[in-house]
This record gives C-alpha cells, structure tokens and sequence, in this order.
C-alpha cells in the first residue's frame, strides 16, 4: 500500500513539473514574440469631407520614414466621422512619429441595370501614400489630432 501511495505521489510530482514547464514555456515564447513590439499611443481624429462628417471612411497612417513592412495603423470613422486608430488590438493607437495619410471612403450604388457598384467617394490622391498631402504625428501619450478637411473634387 505504501508503495501505492509513493507512485501516485511521483505521477503527481512529474504531472506538476510538466504543468509547470509548458506554462513557463508559454510565458517565454509569448514575451518572445511580443518583444519586437513597438510602443503606441493613443490617437483619435475625425475626417470631415467638404466639412461634413464621413461615415465609414477608412484611415490608415503610412510611416513617413518607413518602408513596406512597417507598421500601418488604420482606423474606420462612426457616425460622426470620428476614429481611434489600431496597431496590434482595436484602438491602442499607433507608434511615435510622423506619418503619411490615406483615406478612402467607400460608398455603394445601384447602376442602370439595378447591379449594386461599390466606388471610393473621394479623389485618388487620397488614396495613396504617393499622392496623399495629409500628414499627421503622434507623440507620445494621448494624441487629439486636428480634424482632416479632404475635399471631394
């Protein structure tokens, strides 16, 4: 019977030492792949077209120093065409500094033959970061930006 008891006890004791080797493995891997992260800060904004609110519009923030493979933040507008800007969970904000921005605001039609047709309401060079003249910073902390005026001609 004792010898009963000192087997459960070493189950019990590698059960333990496993559990506690997956968890440990877990919590390196996960800061391992979190370490290359870089800080954000809170930014929010509004897009007003023509000084009107934009509804649905998205935004996204091109690193002015960057290359492909940085980090774009983006957003979508509400209602009132306001939006909190997303890096890696919805609305942490975006990293410290300048920043070229996109815009594009897609609206939807019904055509002659009644086929519904998806288009981008605003001019192409707001669309891309080429072409864009919207440029904005984020510092470090709460970010309140000046309201983007885009015009629709």
């Amino acid at each position: 019977m004792r010898i009963a008891s000192t087997v459960s006890r070493s189950t019990l004791s590698v059960r333990r030492l496993s559990s506690c080797l997956a968890v440990l493995a877990l919590a390196l891997f996960c800061s391992a792949c979190s370490s290359n992260r870089k800080p954000v800060h809170p930014v929010h904004g509004q897009i007003l077209v023509d000084g009107k609110p934009a509804a649905n519009a998205q935004v996204l923030f091109h690193p002015a120093e960057g290359g492909n493979d940085d980090l774009k933040p983006t957003g979508q507008t509400d209602d009132q065409g306001y939006f909190h800007l997303t890096s890696y969970v919805n609305g942490d904000g975006a990293p410290e500094g300048g920043y070229i921005v996109t815009v594009t605001w897609f609206r939807v039609a019904t055509g002659r033959s009644q086929e519904v047709v998806r288009y981008n309401a605003l001019p192409q060079r707001y669309a891309a970061p080429q072409s864009s003249q919207l440029r904005a910073s984020v510092a470090k902390g709460n970010n309140e930006l000046d309201p983007l005026q885009l015009s629709s001609r």
